[in-house]
């Protein structure tokens, strides 16, 4: 089977590329900057990797049309909240525009087996009740999540209306090993940091309080492939841990692992003005597909100190 990945040079993407490429298939996966092409680790091997701007419709009816690819799984987006408050013009020309220029080629060149979105647990914004069910109202509270909503609803438009098959996952909080920007690999960066030093050091943080729902990279692909598998493009999914876990347990952990005395210290730049206090899924969904969670969070901070550990913390 031939695959095509957008986003393939992505966190999650890179996962999913190695994961496909080692299920015997054709793998061809974009990347956006030059740059990614050096990335440590390096990307996976076994792929194609093409270079690809969302925002060029040109460029995106062209690969589509050269790779005749049997799936797809659109991951590619411009992925940063803060990012998206600062440009949502160009938030929205990635992600929306974006996945109307895929979808217009992909109903010229239809995947045989279909394509999956990539969704996020964002579109769900101020939630009443949890856990967050995907009968939860989308109710989006920045310009990101309104983008990922707006993926999400387009991918049932056009599998209602044109006769794709298009399932959405909704992802909620996924990390690992090499992850950057979230909370888990900037404490484990800092903690490689000051092991090198051979010092103690202080961990400052925000709100340590809250709880998240947070699940493995390599058991959110596995749950990726089942979801294209064997999911009903009129049913979204939930891909999450399906429980929510104290940001206090991470910093925990890594105090214990680390090889330096650390001490935690409070950073007021770095609490926000609001803060949800819990964020959980409801996967009743995704269980019923098969699927269950496999790797402990304890787990994923020791792989992720590791990483940083082995690749060095810029």
């Amino acid at each position: 089977m031939r695959v095509l990945i957008t986003g393939g040079s992505g966190f999650i993407g890179r996962h999913l590329a190695q994961s496909a490429a080692e299920r015997g298939h054709e793998v061809v996966a974009t990347y956006l900057a030059p740059s990614e092409l050096s990335a440590k680790p390096p990307l996976p091997s076994g792929v194609r990797w093409e270079p690809l701007d969302l925002q060029d419709r040109a460029r995106v009816d062209a690969l589509v049309e050269s790779t005749r690819a049997d799936a797809v799984f659109h991951l590619g987006a411009q992925a940063y909240a803060g990012k998206a408050w600062e440009s949502p013009a160009d938030t929205f020309e990635t992600n929306v525009l974006g996945t109307v220029y895929l979808y217009e080629a992909l109903r010229r060149h239809p995947p045989r087996e279909g394509a999956f979105l990539a969704s996020s647990a964002a579109a769900y914004g101020a939630v009443d009740r949890l856990p967050m069910s995907e009968e939860t109202l989308l109710r989006p509270v920045n310009p990101y999540g309104v983008s990922k909503a707006c993926q999400d609803m387009l991918s049932l438009q056009y599998s209602l209306n044109f006769g794709l098959r298009i399932v959405r996952g909704r992802l909620f909080i996924t990390t690992g090993p090499g992850k950057t920007g979230d909370v888990l690999n900037d404490f484990a960066q800092r903690v490689a940091q000051l092991e090198r030093a051979g010092q103690p050091g202080k961990l400052r943080h925000g709100n340590l309080e809250v709880r998240r729902d947070i699940s493995d990279v390599r058991d959110v692909v596995r749950a990726i492939w089942l979801v294209f598998e064997r999911g009903d493009p009129r049913q979204a999914i939930n891909i999450g841990a399906g429980q929510s876990f104290p940001v206090r347990s991470i910093a925990d952990s890594l105090l214990h692992l680390s090889r330096v005395p650390l001490t935690l210290e409070p950073d007021p730049t770095l609490f926000r003005p609001t803060d949800e206090p819990d964020i959980r899924s409801d996967i009743s969904r995704l269980r019923s597909l098969g699927y269950s969670p496999t790797i402990p969070l304890e787990r994923t901070v020791e792989d992720s100190l590791d990483h940083w550990r082995k690749f060095g913390a810029g």
